[in-house]
């Protein structure tokens, strides 16, 4: 099927010669709607018409219309056929449809209607930049609200509605936006757009820019922006003077307080806090890019080819039915993209700086992958006791080397054994560390004095005092909930 395109326009005159040509010489011409200012005109240019109104009133819903259209259209097609859309042809459903099946489209006349209503739009605000939607699509799209937008196949209250709730994130409910439909233009508030407006075939809304400081919904290109201005010559004196170095402690305090807000199940706090990881990443990759070293689409390019590559079960030929298979499979890719051709070399990937009970962890996780482990914790545990022994011969006899060691090593056993019990080991010293506040807070409430001032006895009293009451306390909600 060979289709010549012409997008309409208000009136017939404004059609560029080349399109009322293609109109007058057609054998067919498929007119997308009657009710089109200039469809008067066309008739008279070329007696042989095809229109889809009717379809707009049975079909069952947009894939159902533009199906149908797309057939009638096919149906016409004998010999040369003119197809005149109403809207932007770029975002036009029928058209889609129409190359989906393989049809071969030439575009003789297009972008006369969004120019249109830009052009109106243009008269009340200003209009630079602008991205193109069709309201058929504009659920899932992502907008950036620093530019204009212009929305496509604004035809009645129900496309009006969806077009009306996926911006209502992003705009205020009061932002005026300029309706074109049948050549008449008028200033639409957004909350009313669906509301008793007069709607045509074709209809256009355009929106005006928002600037990035009185947005009502940001993303991640927004926060890269304003760490450009931040950095920037006129930006904020501390970021400016930022580096890797000296940004690297922060990256640790906010992931920490990720972990705080997830434990403690706030999940307010939690979008929070990731945020403020987010804001270390696109911060990073500023000071990256004004080095000339990366940006933030490189670093989201690795971070998408790393998953898209270890996913084979996904994104290629590799099969994986479960999870134990995903992390064997994961960890066999990773092995190969970092060239650990011994085992000893993927055991020195683990980093330094994650801390050495979790760095413990990840070790013994990894000998265990390749069988050197404890059947159970049961088996783990006498190696807890062997090392015990060993720290106290080295506490009362040994060099202070020695003891460090040995306590090393009991600490690892025991991290063992927690291992093997799935549990984690910075979870449970940290249930400790909340304990002993907790038990400090009851002790000074007890005491009828500063606690710097107190005997060892006298504190002790107090820690016994406490440890009571906070049993008591458990034993108390335990018969509540029994």
């Amino acid at each position: 099927m060979e289709l010549q395109i012409v997008e309409l326009v208000p009136e017939a005159d404004m059609l560029p010669l080349r399109a009322a040509r293609a109109i007058r010489e057609a054998d067919a011409v498929v007119l997308q709607s009657e009710r089109a200012e200039c469809a008067k005109q066309v008739r008279e240019w070329n007696r042989n018409i095809v229109t889809l109104d009717d379809l707009f009133e049975t079909a069952e819903d947009f894939d159902a219309l533009y199906a149908a259209g797309a057939g009638r259209i096919g149906q016409a097609a004998r010999g040369s056929v003119v197809f005149c859309v109403l809207g932007d042809a770029g975002t036009n459903g029928f058209i889609r449809e129409l190359l989906r099946q393989g049809a071969s489209l030439t575009y003789i006349s297009c972008g006369s209607a969004v120019a249109a209503a830009v052009t109106a739009a243009r008269s009340e605000f200003p209009v630079g930049e602008y991205g193109v939607f069709s309201a058929r699509d504009i659920g899932g799209a992502v907008f950036d609200t620093t530019g204009a937008l212009v929305i496509t196949g604004v035809d009645n209250a129900y496309s009006a509605e969806g077009v009306k709730c996926a911006l209502s994130e992003y705009y205020a409910e009061d932002t005026r936006g300029m309706l074109y439909a049948g050549g008449k233009s008028a200033l639409v508030k957004l909350y009313d757009l669906d509301r008793n407006i007069e709607l045509g075939t074709g209809g256009i809304f355009v929106l005006p820019a928002v600037p990035l400081y009185e947005k009502e919904r940001y993303g991640l290109y927004d926060l890269v922006r304003v760490m450009k201005v931040l950095r920037g010559e006129n930006g904020c004196p501390w970021d400016r003077e930022q580096t890797h170095e000296s940004l690297r402690q922060y990256i640790l305090e906010e992931a920490y307080e990720v972990v705080d807000a997830i434990d403690a199940d706030d999940i307010c706090a939690l979008y929070d806090e990731l945020g403020d990881v987010f804001l270390q990443v696109v911060f990073h990759a500023e000071v990256a890019r004004q080095c000339g070293e990366f940006d933030i689409d490189d670093v989201a390019t690795a971070v998408c080819k790393k998953m898209i590559r270890r996913h084979p079960h996904i994104f290629g030929d590799g099969r994986a039915d479960t999870a134990k298979e995903v992390v064997t499979n994961w960890e066999a890719i990773k092995r190969e993209e970092k060239n650990n051709e011994t085992f000893v070399s993927v055991l020195r990937d683990v980093p330094r700086s994650m801390g050495a009970m979790m760095r413990a962890y990840k070790l013994q996780k990894k000998a265990a992958a390749v069988g050197f482990d404890w059947n159970d914790a049961n088996a783990a545990f006498p190696k807890v006791e062997e090392e015990l022994a060993e720290w106290k011969e080295e506490l009362e006899n040994g060099t202070k080397d020695a003891m460090e060691g040995e306590a090393g090593d009991l600490l690892f056993a025991v991290i063992n054994v927690l291992r093997l019990k799935k549990t984690n080991p910075e979870l449970c010293l940290n249930k400790t560390c909340e304990k002993f506040i907790e038990r400090l807070a009851l002790m000074e409430k007890y005491a009828e004095n500063e606690l710097a001032g107190l005997t060892l006895s006298e504190l002790n009293g107090l820690w016994e005092r406490a440890k009571r009451e906070k049993a008591d306390e458990i034993g108390k909600n335990a018969e509540k909930i029994g």
